[in-house]
């Protein structure tokens, strides 16, 4: 395993929006991807570099953390973990109905606000749904298979708190 530093790797971006580097020997990979190893808990520490060639991954290296970056790298590097794991942030919960569909089993309809807008989601068993990590975030996961977090549930409007609350209790 190779650890990355500032010195080590430079990031750019690609007239076609791909992200390449260059390291301090010289080398130039293209076609990057930035993945961070513990998404939820440790979300911009442990970060592996690697690319992607005919369904074969090489990793570059590994990035322990962003200090010491410029802001240039650290958005490269950001908006590059962010194309990958796409988790919006709950920021209110405005309504949650439950509908029942055959003999008792049903699904909740969920009205949400999230950092990226208005939207409806559907939990079959919120309980069996929800998860909480060692770090305090909350995980729901709908029934595509999308995820949703609330990083704070004291940040939430009240009424959006009192639902959540009377799931986990």
């Amino acid at each position: 395993m190779k650890i990355l530093t500032k010195d080590d790797i430079k990031f750019e971006k690609s007239a076609t929006g791909v992200l390449n580097c260059k390291l301090k020997d010289g080398t130039v990979h293209e076609h990057l991807h930035c993945i961070t190893l513990f998404p939820l808990t440790l979300p911009e520490q442990f970060i592996s570099v690697i690319k992607e060639i005919d369904q074969e991954i090489e990793e570059i290296g590994i990035m322990t953390g962003l200090e010491g970056f410029d802001e240039v790298q650290k958005q490269l590097v950001r908006r590059a973990m962010d194309e990958r794991y796409f988790v919006p942030e709950i920021l209110d919960i405005s309504k949650l109905k439950t509908k029942q569909v055959i003999r008792g089993h049903g699904f909740d309809e969920w009205e949400i606000t999230t950092d990226r807008g208005k939207k409806i989601m559907y939990l079959f068993n919120p309980r069996e749904n929800m998860s909480v990590n060692n770090a305090g975030v909350i995980i729901l996961t709908d029934i595509e298979k999308n995820r949703y977090k609330i990083s704070n549930l004291e940040k939430l409007p009240e009424g959006a708190r009192a639902i959540i609350e009377g799931i986990t209790m």
